[in-house]
């Protein structure tokens, strides 16, 4: 008997960790300077700025393959400068790296992984920043969650461009009830951001919300993918003050499910 109960007792334990480890833990607010950097940094111009958009799915394209590189070969064809990533894997099962870090090698820049949540105690799923510019400090910040919702979090960056700063905000929220009190936090938080500022990422909300299209009402802020490309998108979003768009471009979904977008900005002087 003291056998059978010494290993039910290993049984119970091993249950225990394992539904403890499969359940996630959601990030807190982290603050610091500088973020993982490449071999050298390019030197950023106030003349041509281009900011990128893409949630890859964990890289996992419409045909079902998972290949990061391809999520790449689209930001390294945009010629992007700074990248806004959502649905970022981290290490338990997609590779050595997380996912902002394979990316970063491979366009030769500088890289943050912001998990959103831990799973198994390790850094699981989240947002990331990608930039061939100097950033010379971040801070992630969680976003509200509710019962029903998964965890999320936004990416406050700032890069020094000749004699200013541009900062830039990265989030992707939750589709839940909670995406709205989501939106109103995120907003509000670029409204408080010094301009030149940019905003990116996968908001889960189209143009005829009330509380965006509200927002987009005030002239300071600019839809920087309509403004350059002159066509309506869909839930993933750029949105700037304080910047001259240029141009831009986009790629349809395939490598992800989700469409890449991508606009060249210039800071008056």
């Amino acid at each position: 008997m003291r056998t059978i109960s010494g290993y039910l007792s290993i049984a119970a334990l091993l249950i225990f960790i394992v539904v403890e480890a499969n359940t996630p833990v959601p990030g807190i607010a982290v603050y610091g300077e500088y973020i993982n950097a490449p071999a050298s940094w390019v030197q950023a111009v106030p003349d041509r700025i281009v900011v990128a958009s893409y949630n890859i799915r964990r890289s996992k394209g419409e045909d079902n393959e998972r290949d990061i590189t391809r999520a790449a070969d689209v930001l390294r064809d945009a010629d992007a400068d700074i990248v806004g990533l959502n649905e970022l894997s981290g290490t338990l099962f997609y590779g050595l790296a997380d996912q902002a870090e394979q990316i970063g090698g491979i366009l030769q820049a500088g890289w943050l992984f912001a998990p959103a949540y831990e799973l198994f105690y390790q850094p699981h799923f989240g947002n990331g920043l990608v930039s061939r510019f100097l950033v010379s400090s971040w801070q992630i910040h969680p976003l509200f969650a509710e019962e029903d919702s998964s965890f999320r979090n936004m990416i406050i960056a700032t890069i020094p461009i000749a004699d200013t700063t541009l900062t830039t905000l990265t989030t992707h929220l939750d589709r839940s009830a909670v995406r709205d009190r989501q939106l109103g936090q995120v907003l509000a938080r670029f409204a408080s951001l010094p301009s030149p500022a940019v905003l990116m990422g996968d908001l889960n909300t189209r143009v005829d919300d009330p509380r965006l299209s509200a927002f987009l009402e005030n002239p300071a802020y600019t839809d920087a993918i309509f403004t350059a490309l002159g066509q309506p998108h869909d839930v993933e979003w750029i949105i700037s003050k304080g910047l001259n768009v240029k141009s831009g471009g986009s790629q349809p979904p395939g490598v992800s499910d989700h469409p890449a977008y991508w606009v060249e900005f210039s800071i008056d002087r």
